[in-house]
C-alpha cells in the first residue's frame, strides 16, 4: 500500500491528499518507511480470524436451536 508524507510537517497519510490534512501543505512525497507493511496483514488476518470466530459461533447456535 502506498502512503505519502507531508514535506512541511511529516504527517504521513495512507491516500495522496490534494493537501495535507494537518497543515495544509500541498507538496507530498511518496513515503517507503517506518517497517509497518507487515502490520497491514496482520490486521487482514484479525479480520478474518475475527469473522471466522463469529460465524463458527452463531453456526453451532444455530444447530443448538
Amino acid at each position: 500500500m502506498s502512503k505519502w508524507q507531508c514535506d512541511a510537517c511529516g504527517k504521513v497519510h495512507r491516500r495522496n491528499p490534494k493537501n495535507c490534512r494537518s497543515c495544509g501543505h500541498t507538496v507530498l512525497s511518496p513515503y517507503h518507511g517506518d517497517g509497518e507493511e507487515g502490520r497491514d496483514w496482520l490486521w487482514v488476518g484479525l479480520v478474518a480470524l475475527t469473522v471466522l470466530i463469529v460465524a463458527s459461533i452463531l453456526l453451532v447456535a444455530l444447530t443448538v436451536l
